[in-house]
């Protein structure tokens, strides 16, 4: 029998319950919804950040269709560049911003920014793209650029010695030109046994001596011999390095014993082509087709660099003679008397062209006779060739560079002394070497013998500037499009230690900076000591040439603070 306070008792139960109930349905409802979109938010969120991305491909696929499509900037015609005031488009301030749909996707978009100021002077552009997916947006900035020789700390089309060698081939070379000018591994051609026949050409070898620290090319075969140091990563042209399952020595041939270390491995690599002249950097001196000019110079020139002491950009100290014509501003006095101080054209290029011919000084007497500046004319260390050289557009550099500049050459770069950056390896100085035919250390001799009317053997000598070249340091991105990053007279004197290269270097030939013993140590000249600028990846000397064919690619890349 139950009692009057048990009514109703159940009812509160069951009441209770489906309070209860309510709650926890409630709850999981929220924390459902609120998890959904959570879980939409991150997924457009991933989504916008991928948009941007697509719009940086959508920009380097139009860059690699047309190479200069960055001059076209912005383009008309693409929505993803259209934006308010842009006269040149009739974009007027009322002009919406463009979003191009990303390709398979029903919402995502994209829109982007370029900046191509400084193209035109180190081949970078600047771009800015924006994805947004819903209300989601998010911007990368990105500086892409063509694939350039300053990945390469060390770059060489042929491992043979140049043919224009007279010390290897002496005066008559033509035959060397006509059989060297070719890889080891091209495959046999009809009525010649080998394209590169060994017995008439030579190649260089990397010895136990040689440290190479940085990323190294060859689209021939190298020859090792000792124990070479790698420090970067190694690539090769040679087919036998193209098999996936091959052994490492199939990527080398070997002179004697060798044992090279290399430290980030060594694999297969398509050709990559070698510009031929430096036509195309000659607009960047011509007053009428630049409004901001370098500096020309003609015939034999020597230049000093000297570190500014009030810490602004260098100044340069110029021996020119032989420039007859009016120099662009800021350049120096032509009817003055050299040598002269002016002010380094920062971010932009100095040229020394051959002597034109509409010119008729300097007389092959005269130049066989005068220096340059304490060095000779010609060119030749011993004076050799003076009257065939006497007027070609040859620059003897050294010194300390404070500043971004790039020095070009008709015929060769002779770096004369140590050439350094005054901020050092970390800094933002930058110095490009460009030559048509060779870069060069000086290496004077006193010649004790000769054979067939080549220097034989000799003796180190002083410089002008100084004592005997021991130890050089040089700081730079060195190119030579015809022939060779080399040591005059080499194989002549005794040892001189290392050569310190900080920066890159391309070239055509093999240039020998000295020679090996038995061992595989220096007997003359130098042992190498390279290592790579890596600040060349993304920033290079002004006007610095390119590959002649290169794909554009990016350099750099942060996300940023959505921009619209």
């Amino acid at each position: 029998m139950r009692t009057r306070d048990d009514e109703g008792s159940a009812l509160l139960m069951v009441l209770g319950m489906m309070m209860v109930l309510t709650i926890i349905v409630t709850a999981a409802g929220t924390l459902a919804m609120r998890t959904a979109a959570f879980s939409r938010h991150s997924t457009d969120w991933n989504a916008a950040l991928a948009a941007a991305e697509a719009g940086v491909d959508d920009y380097l696929a139009r860059l690699n269709r047309n190479d200069n499509y960055w001059v076209t900037s912005p383009d008309c015609t693409n929505l993803a560049m259209r934006k308010p005031n842009v006269s040149r488009c009739s974009w007027t301030s009322s002009t919406t911003v463009g979003w191009a749909s990303v390709p398979g996707s029903d919402r995502a978009q994209f829109h982007y920014d370029v900046v191509t100021d400084s193209t035109p002077v180190n081949g970078t552009v600047k771009l800015t793209s924006t994805g947004r997916l819903g209300s989601v947006k998010r911007t990368v900035s990105t500086v892409l650029r063509r694939g350039g020789f300053g990945e390469f700390l060390y770059y060489t089309v042929y491992e043979t010695i140049d043919p224009a060698n007279e010390a290897v081939f002496g005066l008559n070379n033509e035959d060397a030109q006509d059989k060297c000018a070719h890889y080891a591994w091209e495959p046999t051609v009809a009525g010649v046994s080998k394209p590169r026949d060994q017995d008439d050409c030579y190649n260089i070898d990397f010895i136990t001596a040689d440290r190479i620290n940085g990323p190294l090319h060859s689209n021939d075969t190298m020859v090792m011999k000792g124990s070479p140091k790698f420090q970067g990563t190694v690539t090769t042209s040679d087919p036998a390095c193209k098999p996936a399952n091959r052994p490492v020595t199939d990527c080398y041939d070997v002179d004697g014993s060798a044992s090279p270390q290399f430290d980030k491995g060594i694999a297969y690599r398509a050709e990559v082509p070698l510009p031929t002249s430096i036509a195309d950097l000659k607009k960047n001196v011509d007053p009428a087709r630049t409004s901001t000019p370098g500096c020309l110079y003609t015939g034999p020139t020597r230049i000093k660099l000297n570190p500014n002491p009030t810490g602004t950009y260098s100044t340069m100290t110029v021996w020119s003679p032989w420039s007859k014509t009016a120099l662009n501003p800021g350049c120096g006095n032509y009817q003055q008397t050299w040598p002269q101080t002016v002010a380094l054209p920062n971010n932009n290029i100095v040229m020394v062209r051959d002597v034109p011919s509409t010119q008729s000084s300097p007389s092959s007497s005269a130049c066989a006779s005068g220096t340059i500046g304490g060095f000779p004319q010609s060119d030749d260390v011993n004076q050799s060739l003076a009257e065939a050289s006497c007027r070609y557009g040859t620059l003897y550099l050294e010194g300390n560079l404070h500043g971004r500049v790039t020095f070009a050459a008709d015929n060769n770069i002779v770096i004369t002394g140590d050439t350094t950056y005054v901020d050092g390896k970390t800094g933002l100085d930058a110095m490009g070497l460009i030559a048509t035919n060779s870069v060069k250390i000086y290496h004077p001799v006193k010649c004790t013998g000769t054979s067939d009317g080549v220097c034989s053997s000799g003796t180190n000598l002083s410089r002008p500037s100084g004592g005997v070249f021991q130890d050089p340091t040089v700081h730079a991105s060195i190119l030579t499009l015809q022939h060779s990053f080399t040591v005059q007279s080499y194989n002549l004197g005794s040892p001189l230690g290392g050569l310190h290269l900080f920066g890159s270097f391309a070239q055509r030939f093999r240039g020998p900076v000295g020679t090996s013993n038995s061992s595989g140590g220096v007997a003359s000249g130098y042992a190498k000591d390279y290592e790579y600028d890596t600040r060349l990846r993304y920033s290079p000397p002004p006007f610095f040439l390119d590959p002649v064919s290169s794909s554009w690619g990016v350099k750099a890349y942060g996300e940023s603070t959505p921009a619209y």
